[in-house]
């Protein structure tokens, strides 16, 4: 996908806005790690032969990056070059191969330039993303007009469960549930207010009220959404309206 990819787009610019291309140099054939490195974490107990397994730890994942000047450069275009590119936080970035993949990432080590003292060449950089996974961009469903209890499905086609940040506007006041029959987990707040709005992220287990003072963590029965690979069926019970927002998780 990175190699074959001709544009990248990153931190909300897009190389097209410089006469360069993302670039290959080698035999011709493209080597590409479809999943991050990852090491076991063990411990090895006396007497015993056989470690005691108590994790998997992802590594971050790391790639090479080159793009080649389609016309000889100068310094102006160089600096603007660095400011796009050397920043100190990660930045949303993806190919043109499949825009629908987004990296969180910036650069790492230096930033080289390799030419022929002719101001023709290309550069070369290293990319480290935040974690071990890409993201296809925010996914949003429909808003859910729910009388009283309502079925409805959820797609999740990435690698990975994900969870959800769930919108909730109360009709009349009560309780708002859940259910996914996926993996039997039901999420529940109770004691709302007409007209309440929540919003309820699951992955970051944050809840927020637009009713001044209030929190809703002592009415909420601490089961954050978890989308599982697949069509996840959900029963949802309560009078509301909501919406779910979400992305698909790679490795």
């Amino acid at each position: 996908m990175i190699r074959e990819s001709l544009y990248f787009s990153f931190a909300g610019r897009k190389s097209t806005d410089f006469p360069i291309v993302n670039v290959s140099i080698g035999s011709g054939l493209y080597e590409e790690a479809l999943t991050s490195s990852k090491s076991i974490i063990e411990t090895s107990t006396p007497g015993s032969n056989v470690p005691y397994f108590q994790r998997v730890k992802r590594e971050p994942k790391t790639f090479p990056l080159r793009f080649a000047f389609l016309e000889p450069w100068n310094d102006e275009m160089i600096d603007d070059i660095i400011r796009w590119l050397d920043t100190d936080y990660y930045e949303p970035l993806f190919f043109s191969s499949n825009i629908d993949r987004v990296f969180y990432a910036m650069t790492t080590d230096t930033i080289s330039q390799i030419h022929n003292g002719l101001k023709q060449g290309y550069v070369d950089l290293n990319i480290r993303c935040n974690g071990a996974y890409s993201y296809s961009n925010d996914i949003t469903t429909p808003i859910y007009d729910v009388k009283s209890t309502q079925r409805i499905r959820i797609v999740n086609d990435g690698h990975e469960s994900t969870f959800p940040e769930i919108s909730i506007q109360k009709i009349g006041d009560g309780s708002v549930s859940i259910k996914n029959y996926n993996n039997n987990q039901t999420l529940e707040v109770s004691n709302l207010k007409d007209k309440e709005e929540l919003t309820i992220d699951c992955l970051t287990r944050k809840i927020e009220s637009n009713l001044p003072g209030i929190h809703r963590y002592d009415d909420f029965n601490d089961e954050y959404l978890e989308l599982v690979y697949g069509t996840n069926n959900l029963v949802i019970t309560g009078g509301c309206r909501l919406v779910f927002k979400y992305n698909y998780i790679f490795k």
